[in-house]
Order: structure tokens, then C-alpha cells, then sequence
């Protein structure tokens, strides 16, 4: 059970980084249609769907081919809905994963949710890096288009453009052969910047506390995954009480014995 438990626990920050993904998909679908929107700016949303469809394509050969039965997994836990859903014009299909992930939080509950991501935070920070990047790259460079389309000067002018721009940005590189010439495209630069160098320097200062963490600190801040369920307990509960029982009769048992022997001696010596 606790072995189970364990690999559950392995597992739950990939379901909840691609039940994440998922929302984030169903989104763009619906914004893509919003109209009046500048169209490189929709061009940065499919550019970033491709992405997320590759990061589906893999996550359904991954489910596929660890999945204790194929075909429980394809039939029943709609893997039918995950093949699907990989191709794009059938995305509708991701909002089975949106179901997916409601089940996850019913399941073991917010609570539990925080706990994990406390108790595993190194674990935990590589896939929110990974989305956390994805959401800055794609807002900003839908923004940054918005805002700089009927510039002049401007020189951030396609989808390629703006990712390029934001991914530049937010890893500091700075190149400086493209810029908003904008209040308002500034204003998107200002943002994409404090997130992204709080995202890498968050990320960085975990792995950092985790790589020169003792082995005992780690040990310790494992200890959390060592806990059982209700039902486990009440196990463990009645098996203390058994043994706990049983002691006490061979104890019983023991006092017994001691009291014929004396007994038996004691009518020999009569004798």
C-alpha cells in the first residue's frame, strides 16, 4: 500500500503540470476566436498550441506504454480522448483532461495538493518552470503585438518576433535587436521581465537549496511521504492491539506454568 502510495505521489506533479497544460489549451482555443485581435498576436497562441500538442503527443505514448493495462487505459480512462485530442483541430477533445484533473482535486483534495507541492518543491519547480515559461512567452508576445501593431517605428512586428523578444527577455539575455517602441508595449516589457527573473531565480535558488541540502535534511523532508491513509492506520491500530494481546496471554500463559511447577513440587515433597 505505502509502495503505491509512493509512486502515486511520483507521479502526481506531471498530472497536475499537464492538467494545467490542458486549461491552457482549451483557452487558447477560445481565444483565438475572440475578434478584433491583431492576427500575428493570434499566430504567437497557434505557435504556442504546437507546443502544447507535442508535450500531448508525448504524454499519451508515456501513458500508453507504462499504463498497467492498455486497454483499461484507452477504453475506459479515455485514452480514446488523449489520442484525439493530439490532433488540432479536434482539441475540443482536451477538455476530457480538464475533466481529468477536476477528478485529481476531488480525489485528494486541495489540501493535500498543497502539501505536495510543499513537500516536493524541487520536484514540483521544474514543471512549474516549464509552464510558467510557457504563460510568460505567450503573454507577452500576444501583448507586445496588441500593443505595437499600429507603430510606425515598430519593429516587433511578427509572432516569430514577439517569442523571440519575450524568450530573450526573460532569460536576460538581451540582445537588443528587438524592443517595444511603445508605452504600452514597454509597459508588457516591464512585466515579462519581473516575472521571468523571478521564475529563473526562484528556480534557481531551489535547486541550489536542494543540491547542497545534507542527506539528512533531505531524509527528513522526505518523512512526509512516509504517511499512511485512514484505513492503513486503523490496520496498523489493530495489529499493535493483536500483538498487544497476545503478549499478555503469553504472559498469562507464563505465570501458569510458573504455578503448576511449583504446584507439582510442592506434592512431590508431600510425598
Amino acid at each position: 500500500m505505502i509502495h503505491i502510495k509512493r509512486r502515486e505521489q511520483l507521479d502526481f506533479g506531471y498530472e497536475l503540470f499537464i492538467a494545467a497544460v490542458s486549461i491552457l489549451s482549451v483557452f487558447n482555443m477560445l481565444l483565438a476566436y475572440i475578434p478584433g485581435v491583431d492576427q500575428d498576436a493570434i499566430n504567437v497562441v497557434y505557435i504556442i498550441n504546437a507546443v502544447l500538442t507535442l508535450l500531448f503527443i508525448y504524454d499519451f505514448g508515456l501513458r500508453l506504454t507504462t499504463a498497467p493495462s492498455r486497454s483499461f487505459y484507452f477504453f475506459r480512462d479515455y485514452g480514446w480522448a488523449d489520442l484525439l485530442a493530439v490532433i488540432p483541430a479536434l482539441r475540443i477533445f482536451r477538455l476530457f483532461r480538464i475533466y481529468k484533473a477536476y477528478r485529481i482535486v476531488k480525489k485528494y483534495g486541495i489540501s493535500y495538493i498543497k502539501s505536495y507541492l510543499s513537500t516536493n518543491r524541487a520536484e514540483s519547480a521544474l514543471y512549474i518552470l516549464v509552464l510558467m515559461v510557457i504563460l510568460i512567452i505567450e503573454a507577452g508576445g500576444f501583448l507586445v503585438l496588441q500593443a505595437e501593431r499600429a507603430a510606425p517605428s515598430a519593429n516587433i512586428l511578427t509572432a516569430g518576433d514577439a517569442i523571440w523578444w519575450a524568450y530573450v527577455t526573460i532569460t536576460t539575455v538581451g540582445y537588443g535587436d528587438r524592443f517595444p517602441v511603445t508605452s504600452g508595449g514597454r509597459l508588457v516589457g516591464i512585466m515579462v521581465m519581473t516575472t521571468g527573473v523571478a521564475v529563473f531565480a526562484t528556480f534557481a535558488g531551489l535547486i541550489s537549496s536542494k543540491l547542497l541540502a545534507s542527506p539528512a535534511k533531505e531524509d527528513e523532508e522526505k518523512e512526509p511521504e512516509e504517511t499512511t491513509s485512514p484505513f492503513e492506520k486503523q490496520v496498523i491500530t489493530g495489529m499493535d492491539e493483536i500483538k498487544s494481546y497476545m503478549s499478555q496471554q503469553e504472559s498469562k500463559n507464563k505465570e501458569i506454568s510458573v504455578r503448576l511447577d511449583k504446584l507439582e513440587n510442592t506434592l512431590k515433597t508431600d510425598k
